[in-house]
């Protein structure tokens, strides 16, 4: 039988742990981002051998009913009315929606593991919520669309008297948006960002809230809010001019870049150093960092060990990358400059290289637990690292691991 026990959930709910349950296990490890206990619970769980890792812990009656969400969930006053109390845990995004008093009438309280929107009116009569993230407030009476809101002509057909609200921005770049329309029929907008078409600032810029950032872009830009490879399909999908809410990644072979009218990036640039030139000359905005790629002649990927030697340098003068890989270890005899040129190194837990060429190694690995000596490591070779995770099999054999979303004791 397991005599150690560890738990590994999002919401673990011990109201009702029961002590002879439990009582057989030496150790146990609870690690959650919520935990609901009650009196009955707590008592039990100081008679046993229990380790909270725990970003809350909730006092929480039995005889509530837990209503565990993951992902998106709305509250909306259509909904049907709970006559029984319950806590309500999401772990993600919460959106309370307008008139919504009778459906949170019994719902003792609130743990949100992610964001919270709600109307202002509403937030301060919520009762015991609790927020790990972002909570925003909308206008009261306001309509709420999706994040990034695209306002065209389509919505312009449909749209209210009415106060339109989105958490982040609105983008109105869409050459047939009628301004005049959507002024005749009384809407507005508010957001903290807007983008807008520069042809139509003049139509729109009344219509939106004085405090929201405006961003004024070429017309016919495409708004991309999505993480882009800059190639010909790209542009051949998006047009010529792109606003790009995410990173960009510009590929060996590329051509795409000499027809391009305009470009702002919202994220990170990967280039290639021989189209880094030709890039900075028409990179409009850039919030991120331009970086140079390091040629990929052959990669490396998911292996437990590998080393790198001068000979395979050699043979790849366009370089290596070596990727997703456990342990690494780096030849001594390599030239520093064949490092700096050929080698590039990312998502890697350990490399290991000698003291010599330890910088240039620093300076072509990404995203890398530890680089340096096996003496200055801990656990020291590639072999006392095995040796370590073989010693350590008894020990899982001891072990009962639980894995959840929701785990109730």
């Amino acid at each position: 039988m397991a005599k150690k026990l560890i738990v590994n959930c999002a919401t673990c709910d011990a109201r009702t742990m029961q002590e002879e349950n439990y009582a057989h296990y030496e150790t146990i490890v609870i690690n959650s981002a919520a935990l609901l206990t009650s009196p009955e619970g707590k008592a039990v769980m100081s008679k046993l051998p229990v380790t909270l890792n725990c970003a809350t812990v909730l006092e929480v009656a039995r005889d509530v009913h837990l209503r565990a969400i993951n992902g998106k969930h709305e509250i909306h006053d259509s909904d049907a009315v709970s006559s029984a109390p319950y806590y309500l845990m999401v772990n993600g995004v919460l959106t309370i929606h307008p008139h919504t008093q009778k459906q949170l009438e019994h719902c003792v309280g609130i743990t949100v593991n992610g964001t919270l929107t709600c109307p202002e009116s509403m937030y301060a009569t919520l009762a015991d919520i609790n927020v790990n993230g972002a909570t925003t407030c909308y206008p009261d009476g306001a309509i709420v669309l999706k994040r990034s809101a695209v306002i065209d002509k389509v919505f312009a057909l449909r749209a209210k008297n009415s106060l339109y609200w989105s958490a982040r921005r609105m983008i109105m770049v869409d050459p047939q948006l009628d301004g005049a329309s959507l002024r005749s029929k009384g809407a507005s907008f508010r957001s903290k960002e807007v983008i807008v078409a520069q042809s139509k600032a003049g139509e729109l810029v009344d219509l939106i809230d004085e405090q929201a950032q405006l961003i004024l872009v070429p017309d016919h830009t495409a708004v991309v809010l999505d993480d882009i490879t800059l190639d010909e399909s790209t542009v051949g999908r998006y047009g010529k001019k792109l606003y790009v809410i995410g990173d960009v990644t510009v590929p060996q072979q590329n051509a795409a870049l000499e027809g391009l009218e305009y470009l702002n990036v919202q994220g990170d640039i990967k280039v290639p150093q021989e189209h880094k030139d030709q890039l900075l000359s028409v990179l409009t905005e850039v919030s991120g960092a331009v970086k140079v790629t390091q040629p990929k002649g052959t990669v490396v990927e998911d292996k437990p060990y590998v080393k790198i030697t001068k000979w395979m340098l050699e043979q790849q003068p366009k370089g290596i990358l070596v990727s997703d890989c456990a342990f690494v270890h780096i030849a001594d005899d390599i030239p520093r400059e064949w490092i700096m040129e050929r080698l590039h190194i990312e998502d890697c837990a350990v490399v290991q290289c000698c003291e010599a060429l330890e910088d240039a190694v620093a300076m072509v690995c990404e995203d890398v637990a530890q680089v340096g000596r096996a003496d200055h490591m801990d656990g020291g070779s590639i072999g006392d690292t095995i040796k370590a995770a073989l010693g350590g099999i008894k020990g899982a054999l001891d072990t009962k691991v639980i894995n959840a979303t929701q785990y109730v004791l």
